[in-house]
């Protein structure tokens, strides 16, 4: 009897085993009840019953961009998803955290599942951008684009037009936006609003800059000598926008001319001089080298810049010969300096030392007929190179090659003083054989002259070129 009613009670256990192993089991492969993803009522359904289910269920998302304020449709658009799937792992991650409440009857962590792939939807999205982008452009016709601010310079004074927004539509933003907002999985329809494109540049603290500026004084200096001038006399018209400065620059060419003009020697128009034999000559000097230069198109433009940047202490930056100190004012400087004199009237070429002729010779000098005049003006020797082979071009186009055993450059374009053992004696010195046997513009010097010149001059040393070298 004892024994039965051990048997009885064991298949009872056995019994309530099963039926809670299986209600256990059965709980742990079944979504709750009233489990919903993305609208799909998938409550007591097995994974596969409820991937069916939702497969069968899936619509394309759908997306309206749209602008808020006139309600205009500017683009509707589906993503095509539905076959990725990628909620899968959600429903399986689902089913891991059946098995680990297997009674629960909430079903508020289902609700978070996902149906659709974020990243699926944006590359989706991306393929679209295209029309997008035309349905934008097509909208933007009947629409006003925004305007950035501009500054005006006129007579040295400022005026300004400030941005004005519009209501084009921005598409790379308003395309990242929707990117960024678009989750189907929240809502199976969206409306995302438009982003509308803003200036760029408002030019409210360059304007007050910029009249700031315009009404102080700036200080220039070059070479020990300083000017002060009202910044309107170089800022004085144009436009500043978005892309920067656009200023006519005259007035600051002009400001560094007029400096030349008024101080460098280099380059001075019209030069007097007294000459070693006690003779005052004028002479015309605008090729000339000796003595500092202002680059007039660096100079004005570096000038500009810094005013723009708002420096009102400028110390010149582009300075041609800056070794050079000679000035205007030290042309009595350079006669106490060893320097070589050049008579072109008369073809003769003089070192003078100590403020003494120490060196007289007879040189041939360049023929207009031949290639050019050698011009007149203060130089100073560039380079020296014993020997030298030194090329051109004749006036009529043809190349020419020539050895020299001495050669001192003057000028960037090859005015040269050189030893020529071609020229004959007859014509060194003689001002009426220049024009049909002159040179191409240099200054030619019989060799045995040349070499004592060479011997005794050097690199930095004036040469003074005067005289009418037309005249033959």
């Amino acid at each position: 009897m004892k024994n039965n009613k051990k048997f009885w009670l064991l298949v009872t256990l056995v019994v309530i085993a099963a039926v809670c192993g299986g209600y256990y089991g059965w709980h742990t492969t079944h979504f709750a009840k009233n489990t919903v993803v993305q609208g799909v009522n998938i409550g007591k359904l097995s994974y596969k019953n409820a991937d069916s289910k939702i497969s069968s269920e899936l619509k394309e998302p759908e997306f309206t961009l749209k602008d808020p304020q006139t309600k205009e449709i500017i683009y509707q658009g589906k993503l095509k998803i539905a076959a990725s799937h990628a909620y899968r792992d959600e429903l399986k991650n689902l089913l891991h955290q059946r098995r680990t409440h297997p009674f629960s009857t909430k079903p508020e962590a289902a609700k978070k599942a996902s149906i659709y792939d974020k990243k699926a939807a944006v590359d989706n999205l991306n393929s679209q951008k295209a029309q997008i982008t035309q349905a934008i452009a097509q909208a933007n016709q009947k629409r006003t684009a925004p305007q950035n601010a501009q500054i005006t310079l006129a007579n040295g004074q400022a005026t300004f037009k400030k941005a004005v927004s519009g209501n084009q539509i921005d598409p790379t933003a308003t395309i990242n936006n929707l990117a960024k907002q678009l989750d189907p999985n929240n809502e199976p329809k969206q409306n995302v609003s438009i982003i509308l494109k803003k200036p760029t540049w408002y030019g409210e603290d360059e304007y007050q800059k910029i009249t700031k500026i315009l009404k102080q004084n700036f200080k220039y200096t070059v070479m020990g000598k300083t000017e002060t001038t009202p910044v309107k006399n170089v800022l004085t018209e144009g436009t500043i926008n978005e892309s920067g400065s656009n200023l006519n620059m005259n007035p600051s060419y002009n400001y560094i001319r007029n400096l030349n003009q008024k101080y460098s020697l280099s380059g001075s128009q019209k030069t007097d001089f007294s000459t070693a034999q006690g003779q005052n000559v004028s002479f015309d000097n605008s090729q000339g080298t000796l003595g500092w230069k202002i680059q007039e198109y660096n100079e004005g433009r570096y000038l500009q810049g810094q005013l723009l940047a708002g420096k009102l202490t400028i110390p010149a930056k582009n300075i041609d010969n800056s070794d050079q100190k000679f000035d205007k004012s030290d042309l009595d400087a350079i006669k106490n300096q060893n320097h070589i004199e050049v008579d072109l009237t008369n073809e003769q070429l003089y070192l003078v030392e100590n403020n003494k002729v120490v060196q007289t010779a007879p040189v041939n000098t360049g023929s207009p007929k031949v290639n050019i005049a050698t011009p007149t003006g203060y130089y100073y020797i560039k380079w020296r190179k014993a020997p030298m082979t030194m090329r051109g071009t004749e006036k009529d186009g043809t190349k020419y090659s020539s050895y020299v055993p001495q050669a001192m450059d003057l000028t960037d374009d090859g005015i040269f003083i050189h030893s020529a053992p071609w020229v004959s004696k007859t014509i060194l010195g003689n001002p009426s054989a220049r024009y049909d046997h002159g040179s191409n513009g240099c200054i030619n010097v019989a060799p045995a002259d040349m070499e004592k010149l060479f011997d005794r001059s050097h690199q930095g040393m004036p040469v003074i070129i005067y005289g009418d070298g037309l005249a033959s």
